[in-house]
């Protein structure tokens, strides 16, 4: 917290109750089967850890090492040994839920404390109420860890840029970043470093006069022994493969192909500004009033440099991981909250001009836009052309009963946000309070409706997990093959690593129209139909088919 502010802090019970809710919002649809290959990918891991005991280099089925540090792994596998040594998808994502759930909650409090109280409320209510955030909180991958990590010690590095700080606040910042190192690498480190450069910049400051302090030097080297835990005896133990493993992930990815980065998930530029832009949707309609609040001087200056301090770290995502070679969507979470304080400090303004006038139209766009969107879409469902899992949702949404539940939600919701706008925002015009609390209840119910419906209905029409266990009654003990590649959802759900058709012995083939087009039409006559799905992708339905000896040949 800032000693400079005037603002009182939380009470422990009211962050209690703020915790417990924001853990139900985020833990919707924690049990979606898993999709794809990440998340199949980092069970395996944990599954290493807690059948096999491998706690230093975890491995999947593949038998392919983990590429990251082990502190995400660890904890899943601590919660999935203490509660029946089952990896299911639940236990897989439970720390995620917790450090969502725990972010959420710091977001809430530094706000409070630095800002205000409207505005710490505010900005609790529009991270919860951002997809790219609560749908973070129930995958299981190291990024929303890792973001909270990153929160928590860049919010205590605020006090020591204008003093020394006390020795437990240093020793804090310094567990935090090592936590950090140990969940993603080094990376922690430099976009702490970074963001605290760029708000020095941004205040007219020398950044490199903080090195003259002993603090910085400190919490480094704080960080880098609680690094060395792990990065030291996975070295000695894995030896050279290791090493180039770890020089991978932590340089690799950064350097571009010619300097000796790695080249893969190769996007534009500009791919990260995009992405930032969409995650953090509908909070970022609020950033051009934002931004326009402080040019026009509408937001006071006490509340300014906290809101700046905050900022700068999503300017440094955005800097740091535009310039790198390797860009993934997840790498934006750590520049969300960040946006959420912002975006909330622009209901708080303390003069009405043209940043309020921006505000309430974006506002009422926003409040009364789905409504329409959704009454429209229900009476006329209207074909449109979309991208694969856009128009798999859109199939989805126009599916949904409106005498379900869903029904009876959105009711709700519409009544409220009419109250929210007709009463709330009449009684603090000047503040935009009402505003505020009619735009994040209209976020947090839309974005509630995706990750609790959408989301694992849409998970479960494309997850192999209900096709697995037909697959693996039918196979038995033979061989079961897929066309090419590695295949990680299928070998979590099925139990073992699924080879391709280089393979000697395979007896099945699992594939999709799409993969059984790329064969010639002598292998495709020589394979039986056995079992077909009903799931939904972009190579078609899987099915599966038992390969005569000619074809296994």
């Amino acid at each position: 917290m800032n000693p400079a502010a005037n603002h009182a802090a939380l009470r422990p019970a009211t962050l209690a109750i703020a915790a417990l809710f924001a853990f139900i919002i985020l833990a919707q649809g924690i049990g979606a089967p898993f999709q794809k290959d990440a998340e199949p990918q980092s069970a395996e891991w944990i599954q290493s850890i807690v059948r096999d005991g491998h706690w230093l280099i975890p491995h999947d089925a593949y038998g392919y090492t983990d590429r990251k540090p082990p502190l995400f792994y660890w904890l899943s596998a601590v919660i999935a040994d203490a509660s029946g040594r089952t990896v299911d998808e639940v236990r897989a994502r439970a720390v995620s839920v917790v450090a969502g759930t725990a972010l959420a909650t710091a977001v809430l409090a530094w706000t409070v404390a630095n800002v205000g109280a409207s505005e710490g409320w505010l900005a609790f209510m529009l991270i919860l109420g951002t997809y790219g955030f609560a749908s973070r909180a129930t995958e299981a991958l190291t990024d929303m860890l890792l973001t909270f990590l990153l929160f928590a010690a860049y919010s205590a590095i605020f006090p020591l840029l204008e003093s020394h700080g006390s020795l437990r606040r240093k020793v804090f910042v310094g567990v935090m970043l090592g936590l950090g190192v140990l969940t993603k690498g080094p990376v922690a480190i430099v976009l702490c470093a970074l963001a605290a450069s760029i708000f020095l910049l941004i205040e007219r400051r020398n950044p490199l006069a903080i090195l003259r302090h002993r603090w910085p030097w400190q919490v480094v080297a704080i960080a880098i022994a609680i690094g060395a835990i792990w990065y030291v005896p996975a070295a000695i133990v894995g030896g050279h493969k290791i090493v180039r493993i770890i020089f991978a992930e932590n340089f690799g990815h950064f350097m571009p192909v010619k300097l000796g980065g790695t080249g893969e998930s190769y996007r534009p530029f500009y791919f990260i500004a995009a992405r930032l832009l969409g995650g953090a949707f509908p909070m970022t309609i609020l950033i051009l009033p934002a931004a326009l609040a402080f040019y026009t001087g509408e937001i006071s200056v006490e509340k300014r440099r906290a809101v700046i301090y905050q900022i700068s770290m999503s300017l440094a995502v955005l800097l740091f991981f535009s310039i790198a070679s390797v860009k993934r969507d997840d790498y934006i979470l750590p520049a969300l909250p960040g946006i959420a304080i912002l975006c909330a400090s622009v209901f708080t303004l303390e003069t009405r001009g043209l940043a309020s006038k921006l505000r309430d139209v974006l506002v009422a766009a926003v409040v009364f836009g789905p409504i329409f969107v959704i009454l429209y879409v229900s009476f006329f469902a209207p074909q449109v052309n979309l991208q694969s899992s856009d128009s798999a949702y859109y199939a989805l949404f126009k599916s949904i009963g409106w005498t379900s539940p869903v029904s009876d939600f959105f009711d709700v919701w519409l009544v409220a946000v009419t109250i929210e706008v007709l009463v709330l925002s009449r009684l603090s015009r000047r503040s935009g309070i009402g505003g505020g609390i009619a735009f994040g209840l209209t976020a947090l119910v839309l974005c509630l409706f995706w990750t609790m419906t959408m989301r694992p209905r849409l998970a479960a029409e494309r997850s192999v997990k209900s096709f697995a266990p037909i697959v693996a009654d039918h196979v038995k003990g033979d061989q079961l093959c897929i066309p090419s590649g590695i295949n990680y959802e299928l070998s979590y759900y099925y139990g073992n690593a699924v080879p391709d058709l280089s393979n000697k012995n395979c007896a099945y083939l699992l594939a999709t129209p799409r993969e059984l087009d790329a064969m010639t039409p002598e292998y495709r006559a020589r394979l039986k139909l056995i079992a077909k799905s009903n799931l939904i992708g972009g190579g078609g339905p899987p099915a599966l088919f038992e390969i005569s000896s000619e074809a296994a040949k």
